[in-house]
């Protein structure tokens, strides 16, 4: 609701102003004059939006600039937003490391051309690493061919081919060994990714409160503006009163500092919806000077949510979260780690196959036909008698088990506490903008009878001045009630575990 005070002129002549819609102080009448009976309040509470504003009091969006809806908002700060890129390039490079893992189980072939004063060799050498088992199998073909002139023979050819297979019985065997650079490159990226997600939530949150702290600030805004006309009204009032003997001039300084102190809120509201644009833009990854604004859109009045019970919104935090999901993999990675580390305190144990084949002849096709083929079979076993690093490293990796796991139920716990402060804290918005809701009917209330008191005499305009503070706090203090609301009911959402931005902020 909104009051303004008219200012009258006396009767010696002064020229009256005109009344404004609202509320007005009734000219004073010289003492010898019939008093006129005082106007009767206007009923504001029709036009009033929620936080007790006027359709007409809210600061609106600058000539010029381009609006934007808070899903759009949120959309541009996902696209530009420095950190959030940041954080992209972080899970772009896991992948990359991750397809370079998995490189190590493709073939690598090396082709090769050596030449000397009486030969010359080319061919080329592969090797693979097989999955599975840790073990390496490789081969090379090699082609040569000798210069008669140089080694005193008949010109000749010769062919080498070799392949052998080196599988480890013991330290090295099986799936962990043979994966656990690829596992860990894979859960880097997925552990990336998941960061990559929580970042995301968390702007969006960001973006929500930098988008509801304009709203804020501009109803604020509109708050100070009326009771800035509200205040110079009364102060002009009361100097026509004090030119016709009804006001002192302490009325006259009080209303004066009332005044001042007024439009001194009002260049702070002013400051501070310019810095809340500025840090909205930032956010937004734009420049401070870019003009982008929220679009201009009352607050929203209605603060009703149901809410499921605690207990089930608990369940659903501790099965949706990602940072517990990442805590339980990290758990997996500590047991992989411990398990390898117990493999490395075993013996070197190796089985190695060969095969070669190498021939000479006057052509390729002779080498090939008359080259001697073997196979060897061979075990090779070694043991240092010096282990203390793989020592350290099985105890150190049953230490980061047993720490994972803590911190597990740490952030189990954890979670469940933000769950339940989430839920408080959206109940007490609900019942805190009820009570606040009253609170500026009561000082509406309470504004209009010193008002009228005020106008017939019977107060000074202290009482005037005290109501009016009253209204300025209680509207102010619903106003943020309001934004805090829109922001926590996204907070919890992000607690739970069940914030998504595709289907949480549409068009």
């Amino acid at each position: 609701m909104s009051l303004a005070f008219l200012a009258a002129a006396s009767g010696s002549g002064a020229q009256e102003s005109a009344p404004p819609p609202d509320l007005a102080l009734t000219p004073v009448a010289p003492q010898d004059a019939p008093r006129a009976d005082p106007p009767e309040p206007t009923d504001e509470t029709a036009q009033a939006l929620p936080g007790g504003l006027l359709k007409e009091e809210a600061e609106g969006v600058t000539p010029g600039a381009t609006t934007v809806s808070l899903p759009e908002a949120i959309a541009i700060a996902l696209e530009r937003n420095f950190g959030l890129l940041a954080s992209n390039d972080s899970v772009l490079a896991a992948r990359f490391r991750e397809k370079a893992a998995r490189g190590q189980f493709l073939p690598r072939v090396t082709p090769r051309y050596q030449r000397g004063e009486d030969v010359s060799t080319f061919g080329a050498d592969v090797s693979e690493r097989l999955p599975w088992l840790g073990g390496s199998i490789s081969g090379s073909a090699a082609f040569s061919e000798f210069d008669a002139s140089a080694a005193g023979a008949p010109a000749g050819k010769g062919t080498d081919f070799r392949a052998t297979l080196n599988q480890p019985l013991l330290r090295g065997f099986g799936p962990n060994a043979t994966f656990f650079d690829l596992r860990n490159s894979v859960r880097s990226r997925v552990a990336q990714e998941r960061f990559y997600e929580l970042a995301k939530q968390r702007l969006a949150i960001e973006v929500t409160s930098a988008y509801y702290q304009i709203v804020r600030q501009r109803s604020l805004l509109g708050v100070s503006r009326q009771s800035l006309k509200r205040s110079s009204g009364l102060r002009e009032a009361s100097e026509a009163r004090m030119q016709v003997g009804l006001a002192s001039k302490l009325d006259v300084f009080r209303a004066e500092l009332q005044s001042s102190q007024t439009q001194e809120s009002l260049v702070q509201a002013r400051a501070a919806l310019d810095n809340a644009l500025e840090s909205f833009r930032l956010t937004l990854g734009l420049a401070p000077s870019e003009p982008v604004e929220p679009e201009d859109r009352p607050l929203a009045d209605d603060v009703t949510l149901e809410l499921e019970p605690t207990e089930i919104l608990v369940q659903k935090a501790l099965a949706n979260r990602l940072e517990l999901e990442e805590a339980r993999d990290q758990i997996h990675d500590s047991e992989r780690n411990l398990s390898l580390a117990k493999q490395n305190l075993l013996p070197q144990l190796d089985l190695n196959l060969t095969f070669s084949k190498v021939g000479f002849g006057p052509s390729y096709g002779d080498a090939i036909r008359v080259s001697d083929s073997r196979w060897n079979l061979s075990i090779a076993s070694a043991y240092p008698l010096e282990r203390s690093q793989d020592r350290a490293a099985k105890a150190i990796a049953e230490l980061d088990l047993a720490a994972r796991k803590r911190a597990l139920a740490q952030n189990e716990q954890q979670t469940e506490g933000e769950v339940l402060s989430a839920v408080r804290s959206l109940e007490r918005l609900r019942k805190s903008i009820d009570l606040q809701r009253k609170s500026v009917d009561f000082s509406s209330q309470q504004l209009r009878l010193a008002t009228l008191r005020y106008q017939r005499g019977l107060a000074s305009n202290f009482d005037v001045i005290d109501a009016e503070g009253s209204l300025v706090s209680a509207r102010t203090a619903l106003v943020g009630l309001l934004t805090d609301f829109q922001v926590a009911r996204v907070q919890l959402l992000r607690v739970v575990g069940t914030l998504d931005l595709k289907t949480e902020f549409v068009q």
